[in-house]
């Protein structure tokens, strides 16, 4: 990814904040994927260790922190949320009472001086690897963990990884969004084959060569599905603002309607198809601890 495109991607969560916080609220399966990056925490932490200090990494709205504390019952003193979308850090300083929110991105945060070095125990990351790399990121993180004790923990999502990058969990909400859209005389808008293009291919092999050249030891990949409603797929999309109305004007000359009208129509056509339908989807949980 090059610095333009980062940027691009940092400025499009920044809009998307708002929507996301509403998202991760609605939907549990953050809150779930997150939730056993905590037990792990639990079972790990060393008792009575006032010392402790544990990283929220690419942190969004602050959801792991706020589970910390709930769960955890940590100080908010304890936490260093690292999130580069400024909108994203409005929201997480809302939540967490701590001087320990940075606006800057991962690959970057060892430019602040006030990041101590090799004394985070535990670094968590949830739901955000699959926009960055572990060539960039494993060296930052191995400057950060404690040696020995410190672990490093993220999820990925299906498609980030070559054992469920061939998961077909969109299909049939892109079926019922293109069959919406021909009912319309609209093009489709989905392309499985784009799609598929696109998709990255992690593996173990790679994580494990990756974490050994940083001084890391890759401890654990373990798939775990979790069953979600089929209008998450439709809600997550629906994030961006203006996501639709490219393809609605390139082809105009099909309806009369103004964007916003026909999107709405759309929209509503395909929550009607997907009502009460279910995925389970693949999520894989990464452990990775200091040497």
């Amino acid at each position: 990814m090059t610095d333009h495109e980062r940027q691009r991607t940092i400025d499009s969560w920044h809009t998307r904040a708002d929507a996301y916080e509403i998202l991760i609220g609605k939907y549990p399966i953050f809150t779930n994927m997150a939730m056993e990056m905590i037990k792990f925490v639990e079972r790990h932490r060393k008792m009575n260790d006032e010392d402790i200090r544990i990283m929220d990494l690419a942190a969004g709205t602050g959801l792991i922190s706020k589970l910390l504390i709930d769960h955890l019952h940590l100080s908010p003193s304890a936490l260093y949320l690292i999130e580069p979308a400024e909108q994203m850090c409005t929201h997480a300083r809302q939540k967490i009472r701590t001087p320990h929110v940075y606006q800057i991105a991962a690959e970057d945060c060892l430019q602040l001086s006030n990041i101590p070095r090799n004394a985070f125990d535990f670094i968590l990351c949830n739901a955000s690897m699959h926009l960055m790399s572990e060539d960039t990121i494993y060296p930052v993180i191995s400057k950060l963990l404690k040696p020995k004790t410190g672990y490093f923990l993220y999820t990925l999502w299906y498609h980030a990884f070559d054992e469920t990058d061939d998961y077909e969990k969109d299909e049939e909400f892109e079926k019922c969004f293109n069959d919406v859209l021909t009912s319309l005389n609209y093009p489709k808008y989905f392309s499985t084959r784009n799609s598929k293009l696109a998709k990255s291919k992690r593996s173990r092999k790679y994580l494990e060569e990756t974490a050994g050249k940083n001084g890391l030891k890759l401890e654990s990949c373990t798939i775990r599905t979790y069953r979600t409603a089929m209008s998450f797929d439709l809600d997550f999309t629906l994030m961006m603002p203006n996501w639709l109305h490219e393809h609605l004007n390139t082809f105009d000359w099909t309806q009369k309607q103004k964007n916003a009208s026909i999107k709405e129509q759309i929209v509503n056509q395909v929550r009607e198809l997907i009502q009460n339908k279910f995925n389970d989807i693949p999520i894989v949980e990464i452990i990775v601890s200091k040497v």
